[in-house]
């Protein structure tokens, strides 16, 4: 990434409307301030510290050593668990360095106000601060609006859309389940239109796609040099037009709103609207709107980790068909007793333990409890964390650890079901439950409070999904792995297939009755 940056600002005509000469010395000035923020960057706050990652003779930049994190987190991880055990360890992961802590320290830390996840995302990861990087910045709006606002009944699934309504098999892939879960989320947050709705989501889709190809080249470089970095990269002005394209697509839509409510307060009528576009207009008031940027937001933290749990959850049943006919028995004698409401949700125990068995065999994340040091903390052992630091625990060394769960490479979709059953573990089973042994939704004070809405999301899936359809995997992925990129666990390339059935329980009709 390095490499690449500093031949461009070496080109002739780097820095148009400058003369050749002086457009030189510019390059060469720019260029020698880089290496400089670049050497300065990399000074080590922890020097005592083992480094599973160290840096070889005359090695100028972590250009090898992130591009390693990117391949092989999870082996560089283990590696260092398992040579350094209950001390702390650093590596360099895409964004930088990272301080590693054991995992007996979550709660000593989780409610630390100095550690924080939203500098952390905004700052390291995805860049908020920068043009074209807003939505990642909305995260503090979502986490007001997603618990106060949300209606966590969900409406009719018209699966025949995204699926088949074909009794032969038909071919799915993980951009399905995306259109599904986005389709779901947006008929709660934006209501029937806009959820239907193709230019906006293509317009969505376009941004996303090029957003996160564009955090990647910037996260290679230093915090204090990816301003600089930024304008010198020509994907961001494609950036800053497609973000501008989703406020464009999104202006009608807010405008045909706005005279419906006018039109309903001048008859003397309520506001018709109850949909995250108005909870936005309610937190904001008269304050400055950026609707586009506040929905792409809540897209980001409502959609793809849900539609990738959905994914992996329909995988492992899959490929093992026989749990299919007990979450499928245990839907129709539930719901079919209960209804399709939130009561009835939770009590879906077999359901909820299959979810959370899936993802704790593949989570969204490698690295769990990020966070940056907002000040110096110190531990209860005499180890300070100091300000600035990036640092976070090892995610797979928790959800894979024997002692909490026998057998743990195994898939058992009723270990969270049984664990109900022991007086230690009632309270910790179900899936909404955040606890430093599965951290599938956070810990402590940054744990996601839109988990209780994902879950139940996950749920009313999954129900018409088992009723209305048979499902197998499609030959030539039944030994599909995990794919990890860095801190994170990329989407599932797994393809299934699917054939439509008779269902037992008209869950359409049930769910019309819970509006």
């Amino acid at each position: 990434m390095a490499n690449e940056t500093f031949s461009a600002i070496s080109q002739p005509g780097a820095f148009p409307g400058l003369g050749a000469q002086t457009s030189a010395w510019a390059s060469y000035v720019v260029a020698a301030l880089l290496l400089a923020s670049l050497a300065y960057s990399r000074r080590d706050k922890y020097r005592g510290v083992p480094d599973v990652t160290p840096s070889r003779p005359f090695e100028l930049t972590d250009s090898r050593k992130r591009k390693e994190f990117l391949a092989k987190s999870r082996e560089i991880l283990a590696q260092g668990s398992k040579r350094y055990g209950d001390q702390p360890y650093k590596v360099t992961a895409e964004m930088g360095q990272i301080l590693v802590l054991p995992p007996q320290y979550v709660a000593e830390l989780k409610n630390n106000p100095a550690l924080d996840l939203t500098a952390f995302v905004q700052k390291i990861l995805v860049h908020a601060y920068l043009p074209g990087f807003e939505p990642f910045g909305a995260a503090e709006a979502t986490v007001k609006i997603i618990p106060k606002y949300v209606n966590k009944k969900l409406g009719n699934l018209a699966l025949s859309d995204i699926f088949t309504d074909s009794k032969d098999w038909t071919e799915i892939d993980a951009f399905s389940i995306l259109r599904l879960a986005s389709r779901m989320s947006s008929r709660i947050f934006m209501g029937k239109d806009i959820c239907k709705d193709p230019v906006w989501f293509k317009a969505l889709l376009d941004y996303i796609s090029d957003i996160g190809a564009q955090r990647n080249i910037i996260s290679g470089w230093p915090l204090s040099l990816r301003p600089i970095i930024y304008r010198l990269v020509p994907a961001s002005f494609r950036i800053k037009r497609k973000l501008q394209k989703c406020r464009d697509v999104l202006k009608p839509h807010l405008e045909r709103r706005a005279a419906i409510i006018k039109d309903a307060l001048a008859r003397g009528e309520p506001n018709p609207f109850d949909d995250s576009i108005q909870w936005y207009e309610n937190e904001v008031g008269d304050g400055e709107k950026d609707h586009a940027v506040f929905q792409i937001g809540i897209f980001l933290v409502a959609i793809p980790n849900t539609a990738d749990t959905l994914m992996q959850t329909l995988h492992h049943l899959a490929l093992n068909p026989e749990y299919i006919s007990v979450m499928r028995e245990e839907v129709i004698r539930v719901i079919g007793t209960h209804g399709l409401n939130k009561a009835a949700l939770q009590k879906l125990d077999f359901m909820d333990s299959c979810l959370k068995e899936s993802v704790r065999l593949r989570p969204v994340l490698t690295l769990y409890f990020q966070r940056m040091a907002l000040q110096d903390v110190t531990m209860s052992n005499g180890f300070t964390i100091k300000k600035g630091t990036v640092l976070g625990m090892d995610g797979t060394r928790m959800m894979m650890d024997e002692d909490i769960y026998p057998e743990p490479e195994r898939y058992n979709p009723r270990r969270f079901m049984e664990m109900r059953k022991l007086p230690s573990g009632a309270s910790k089973a179900p899936m909404v439950t955040v606890t430093p042994d599965h951290h599938a939704f956070g810990h402590g004070i940054h744990s996601c409070p839109g988990r209780f809405f994902v879950t139940t999301a996950l749920k009313i899936a999954l129900a018409h999904m088992v009723l209305k359809y048979d499902w197998k995997v499609a030959e030539g992925y039944e030994d599909a792995k995990p794919r990890v990129m860095g801190m994170r666990y990329l989407a599932s390339n797994v393809k299934l297939q699917v054939r439509r059935r008779k269902e037992e329980l008209d869950l359409d009709s049930l769910a019309a009755q819970t509006k």
